[in-house]
């Protein structure tokens, strides 16, 4: 068979297949119309120290998990749910059907009621750019109200203000036509509008839902409607947990792999790097917390089975109001400010970046900041030390101590030699058994 001959077998065949997949019912879509079905949720929007975390609990989930120190929002709804066999979980369709149930929310301990909480409005505010750190924001009944209005009147001043620009920008470009075609020296020709800047509050709108804030502890809840009955499928366990030891965690960044960075989280341990290099230092609030409670507190369908005794670290907010201090022996050698870094890539074809201090004056074609953190030099003469947090108002943060270990750079033939050692000292052995074989041997021959 020639070459030719195969290769249009071949794309035969392809084309055939290709057909046959085009062919195919959409079976994805197929599926979700098919397994779609009208049910009783709760949407979720679970409080942790940085972030809110939106979930919801179809009826297959029977315990939602639930953080003491924040607080967290519970909607009743009605949604349209389908199974999703790829991630074997169930997915809700809100743009098609989401219906507020209106009613109470009953928190029951034991076998009495112990909170009744009202449906309140609530918005949340989240932030976005760069170096924003701001955690979102949660506003709950008349704030929520203030907020969305004053939301909605930046969106709106945003978009009369890029109108502007646009008209602007037209008019400073057709003047700049007109007074090249007259001669005119561009040098002398004034700068043309500025954009204005893109917003950085971003906004789930009004909704409605339930603001839960409670002590640690087994609960359950359920939804009364405003007749007085259970609403169906409302009854849920509810599971408040709260950190067992704060610390501080930090974010460590290699010098030589500035995208790799790594996490110190664990208070025994130590901060690695080798002689003459230098690491950068984010710090950061670490919690620990139950690891199946705060897993499903993300993830209320997560069937992951995990040991109750089971803790996670589990970075928070970052902190930025410290100086770092180096320690030996119970002594201050120094203090590191933050500092904010940008880095650059190399020019040409070189692979590599340098981090520098950034500085709006840094000869970039846009000068920007790329991670603020403390710069921590590892030098060969000081291979062993600490390092430790103290705030503004000299208060030393608890747990935020860690020891450094400056690693030296070995040359290739001691690394070598040492990885030989293991195979010398076997010869040996091996050589010291058969000798003393060849001697018994020689004693049973002579006899």
């Amino acid at each position: 068979m020639s070459l030719r001959t195969l290769f249009k077998q071949r794309s035969k065949w392809s084309l055939t297949i290709i057909l046959f997949i085009l062919a195919m019912p959409p079976l994805v879509f197929a599926q979700e119309a098919i397994d779609r079905q009208r049910s009783f949720v709760y949407g979720i929007n679970a409080g942790i120290p940085d972030a809110v975390i939106g979930t919801f609990a179809p009826p297959t989930v029977d315990t939602i998990y639930l953080m003491s120190t924040e607080t967290s929002i519970v909607s009743p709804r009605i949604t349209s749910i389908y199974y999703w066999p790829i991630t074997n979980d169930y997915r809700a369709s809100w743009g098609i059907l989401n219906e507020v149930v209106e009613g109470e929310l009953e928190i029951i301990s034991g076998l009495q009621t112990v909170e009744t909480i009202e449906q309140v409005t609530y918005t949340i505010h989240f932030f976005q750019g760069r170096g924003s750190s701001s955690k979102p924001t949660l506003f709950i009944g008349e704030e929520a109200e203030v907020a969305n209005a004053q939301f909605e009147a930046d969106q709106i001043a945003y978009r009369d203000a890029v109108w502007a620009y646009e008209d602007a920008r037209q008019a400073w470009l057709d003047a700049a036509r007109e007074a090249q075609k007259k001669g005119v020296d561009p040098n002398l020709f004034p700068e043309g509008p500025i954009e204005p800047p893109a917003p950085t509050t971003f906004s789930t709108g009004l909704n409605s839902g339930f603001p839960i804030k409670l002590d640690p502890g087994n609960y359950r809840i359920r939804t009364r409607a405003a007749d007085g009955s259970i609403v169906p499928k409302s009854e849920r366990d509810l599971v408040v947990f709260s950190p067992r030891r704060t610390a501080v965690g930090y974010e460590v960044i290699p010098e030589q792999r500035w995208t790799f960075p790594e996490q110190s989280n664990d208070l025994e341990g130590a901060i690695l790097g080798r002689e003459n290099s230098s690491v950068y230092l984010k710090p950061f609030v670490s919690r620990e917390y139950p690891a199946v409670s705060y897993a499903r507190l993300q993830d209320p369908q997560d069937v992951s089975t995990g040991q109750v005794g089971e803790w996670t670290w589990v970075a928070g907010e970052p902190i930025d109001n410290a100086v770092l201090e180096q320690v030996n022996n119970g002594q201050v050698l120094g203090q590191i400010p933050l500092q904010p870094y940008t880095v650059k890539q190399s020019p040409g074809g070189r692979l590599g970046y340098e981090i520098l201090e950034y500085n709006s004056n840094t000869p970039f074609e846009t000068p920007r900041v790329d991670f603020v953190a403390y710069r921590l030099p590892l030098e060969s003469n000081n291979r062993n030390f600490s390092v430790q947090l103290r705030t503004d108002d000299e208060t030393l943060l608890l747990g935020s101590n860690r020891a450094v270990r400056v690693a030296g750079n070995n040359s290739p033939f001691i690394l070598a030699l040492i990885s030989l050692l293991p195979l010398l000292a076997g010869g040996c052995i091996l050589w010291w058994r058969q000798q003393q074989t060849y001697r018994l041997k020689s004693s049973a021959d002579s006899v």
